[in-house]
Parts: C-alpha cells; structure tokens; sequence
C-alpha cells in the first residue's frame, strides 16, 4: 500500500471522524482473506458487483472463478482513497502471477498489473454494501488470450 497516500488521507482536515473511521475499516477489510470478511459486513452481505464481474459471465471453461491461487503474490498497492459521509472509494493497482485458474482460464505464468477501483456505503461501522471494478480489458490482454492470433484487426 502506498502509505503516504494513506497518511494524507486520514490527516484531510476536511474529514470527519467517522470518514475517518470508514477508511480504516475499509482498509482492514480489505486486508482480510475472503474467508474472514464477514465479521465487518452487514448480514446477508454481498457485493453488488465484484471486480471481474465480466469475466465471470463469459467464463472461458471450467473451474474456478477467483481464488487465492489465481494470483497467488497479489499485491494491491492504494493509488487513492476517498471519504465522504458514509462512503468509502478507493482506486489500487494489482500486481501479481497468473499462476492458477482465473474463470476458466488456465495459468499462463504472466506477470499482470491492473487497475480495480472500489465503492463501499457503511452503516453502523459495517460495511453495506460493496462495488469493484478492474480493468479486464487489459488483464485480458496480458495474459495473451485478446485478441486471438490469427484474427485481424477489421474482426475485433
């Protein structure tokens, strides 16, 4: 994480107490396995859009969709991170492997870097709910599967 970022956020003088409370309870959050991710939520809590929400509808075969093995040395490095009233937005890079099954696609070794922002409401110091976005275009690309060899420029 990009700490001064961080710091400069929790010092905006323009926030309040509570802004600042959302952040660091998004940050916590964040920092958790997905497996533990719910003593911070609401009940019955489920992001409203996950991150590679359209990879996952055009799934490319079996398996898995996103698991810890999927990127195994993911790395988010917090680019920006916002509060205001009972919302959190943050923009992070991840940075990691392919190395396991990624929505059917299998492991290519690739190196990826990809942007993914985030929307979080809080109520009552649990998170409400929750919406991602990354940037599939490019991932797509760096893992070698788009454009497809052999095609040309006219059929994409």
């Amino acid at each position: 994480m990009a700490l001064p970022i961080l710091e400069n956020a929790l010092r905006d003088p323009t926030l309040t107490q509570q802004e600042r409370s959302n952040i660091q309870l998004v940050l916590r959050f964040r920092a958790l396995p997905f497996r533990d991710r719910a003593a911070h939520t609401v009940e019955g809590f489920r992001p409203a859009r996950m991150g590679m929400a359209n990879l996952a509808d055009i799934k490319t075969g079996d398996g898995p969709n996103y698991t810890a093995d999927s990127i195994p040395d993911r790395e988010d490095e917090i680019l920006d991170i916002i509060a205001h009233g009972d919302r959190v937005w943050a923009t992070w890079l991840i940075r990691g492997t392919h190395s396991g099954p990624l929505y059917g696609i299998p492991p290519t070794g690739r190196k990826v870097e990809v942007l993914e922002v985030g929307q979080w409401r809080i109520r009552d110091g649990l998170i409400a709910e929750a919406w991602f976005f990354v940037d599939e275009l490019a991932l797509v690309r760096q893992l070698g599967i788009w454009p497809q060899t052999g095609t040309t420029e006219k059929e994409h």
